[in-house]
């Protein structure tokens, strides 16, 4: 009888989870998918506070590439990205590091600093505590990377645990870092 209760509340907790996700729209994936961001969909605008209160505007962000990363703690795939995604963002890449810039997913600033205290993050941490931003910007797929051009257009998106080393991010990262910055309009004093 007692494997039989157990049997039954761990199946019961697993359910729970699943609901969980499923309420939420969420899922989980751990393996890499790359896919061109829809030239007919227009990139989603992103305004958040990082952890220290500074906002954080990807118009802004102009002229830079942008590797922005969904991701939360409880997310195995998630936590397991961190590592890369710190070299990413302290490393040089065709003469320039992209601004690596993680989005929380609906957690509290307490718990992503207890969670940074055991992993630790080099890279700002803006908190999407709606969960609007990660409507508008994936298909609810935890972790989810995007990859911004310098013109401020989503030119990729990640779906899984991202591989810096695996060549399609390479292929995908590499020609964004190498692009020219957009040409700014100079005003017309004729």
């Amino acid at each position: 009888m007692t494997f039989t209760i157990k049997r039954s509340s761990y199946l019961l907790y697993i359910l729970a989870f699943l609901s969980a996700l499923l309420v939420h729209g969420l899922s989980l994936a751990a393996e890499f998918q790359l896919q061109r961001w829809p030239s007919q969909l227009p990139t989603p605008s992103l305004k958040l506070r990082d952890l220290d209160g500074r906002l954080w505007d990807t118009a802004d962000l102009k002229g830079k590439v942008v590797v922005l990363n969904f991701w939360a703690s409880w997310c195995e795939p998630c936590v397991n990205e961190m590592a890369m995604l710190n070299a990413l963002a302290s490393t040089q890449t065709a003469g320039e590091s992209p601004v690596v810039l993680g989005l929380n997913f609906k957690e509290s600033s307490l718990t992503i600093r207890e969670f940074m205290v055991r992993h630790p993050i080099s890279y700002p941490i803006v908190l999407d505590s709606t969960g609007v931003h990660m409507k508008s910007w994936t298909k609810g797929v935890l972790p989810t990377t995007i990859l911004i051009g310098r013109d401020g257009r989503a030119r990729w998106r990640i779906t899984g645990e991202i591989d810096t080393a695996d060549p399609r991010f390479i292929k995908a990262l590499q020609p964004l870092l190498r692009e020219a910055p957009p040409k700014t309009r100079r005003p017309d004093l004729s």
